[in-house]
């Protein structure tokens, strides 16, 4: 079997990166297997591979969408360079109701094709849809987006697994920005995310006034742990899984951000990237201007006492990247030249 020049420079960086992740990640034995045994438990331990393992030819990536955290500039980025997604757009045009799994183009305005695998990985319903129709093994999908990791790890097995990565943005942050697009994001499919009844209101309103902001509490824990109150022990769970499961980013540092995630995956040397970073990652996508929330703010203290877990989570996420870059500052493309 004929292997490419490119191939054998993916290879080699990534068999680098593991032995540089070794490093990384190596503890004394004891702390090792109680670190390893601490997600045994869970939905990630067999189906989504371990940061410090190599990347397997079957292995897909698995972007963790958060709302508000430049998602939707990471779906138009990949699909500019070319990457097929697995995403909610999969079921548009009628593709729902297909039976077997096929890739479709779908023409973006200002953009050209994106490839879509026809599943919609956004939806519980939809990612149980692609399990049953074979996503994983049929290795047809470069990235797949979804909001729900340990849900989407159902996808996967042992010898198909996921290989996670996220941007991560600071939660109260984040849940302003969510507020502000509730209330204009008329062009949404989903009947969540338009909020018409919180137009004219403020935050602050709308915190203490509304039911719907019980939504805000804690969505990365809930989300990566998939449940709704918390303890010291879930926290130092979700950081074990964050840790050894996932390649961080950062929405304060998106390119360097995207440029780890295109090294580790060996998406770095596609033709494509200086175009589709300068269109997308550098002037963004679904951008909404908004007004910032002062740090002395009522809602402010609202929305910290809410996130109490997000924002200890938040900093050790801020921490890991820190720790994750020396990785990328050890091993760089020139090593495999």
């Amino acid at each position: 079997m004929d292997i490419s020049k490119r191939s054998v420079r993916k290879i080699a960086f990534l068999t680098i990166f593991a032995l540089a992740c070794f490093g990384f990640l190596w503890e004394s034995p004891n702390d090792a297997i109680s670190r390893r045994a601490s997600v045994t438990d869970d939905q990630y331990r067999q189906n989504a591979g371990y940061l410090s393992d190599p990347l397997k030819e079957k292995d897909t990536a698995v972007y963790w969408h958060i709302p508000k955290s430049s998602g939707s500039t990471m779906k138009i980025y990949y699909g500019c360079i070319g990457l097929t997604l697995a995403t909610q757009s999969g079921t548009t045009a009628g593709h729902e109701t297909d039976r077997t799994l096929q890739v479709w183009e779908r023409t973006l305005p200002g953009w050209s094709p994106v490839k879509f695998v026809n599943v919609d990985t956004s939806k519980i319903e939809g990612v149980f849809r692609a399990k049953n129709l074979g996503l994983a093994e049929s290795g047809l999908a470069d990235v797949v987006f979804s909001p729900f990791p340990p849900i989407a790890t159902a996808m996967f097995t042992p010898s198909h697994q996921a290989r996670f990565f996220a941007l991560f943005r600071h939660p109260i942050e984040r849940a302003v920005s969510l507020f502000y697009y509730h209330q204009v994001a008329t062009w949404e499919r989903n009947d969540y995310t338009y909020r018409p009844e919180l137009v004219g209101m403020t935050i602050e309103e709308w915190l203490t006034k509304s039911s719907t902001a019980a939504e805000m509490k804690n969505p990365y824990m809930r989300s990566l742990l998939h449940k709704q109150r918390f303890n010291d022990d879930d926290l130092e769970k979700a950081k074990d899984i964050l840790r050894t499961k996932f390649l961080i980013g950062l929405t304060t540092n998106v390119e360097e951000s995207v440029e780890r995630f295109d090294k580790y995956f060996g998406w770095y040397d596609n033709e494509k990237r200086s175009e589709c970073k300068r269109k997308a990652i550098q002037k963004g996508v679904n951008k909404n201007p908004h007004d910032a929330l002062k740090e002395d703010s009522k809602a402010w203290d609202i929305l910290a006492e809410m996130n109490k877990w997000d924002l200890q989570l938040y900093e050790f996420i801020v921490q890991l990247y820190e720790e994750q870059g020396e990785l990328f500052r050890t091993v760089t493309t020139e090593d495999i030249a």
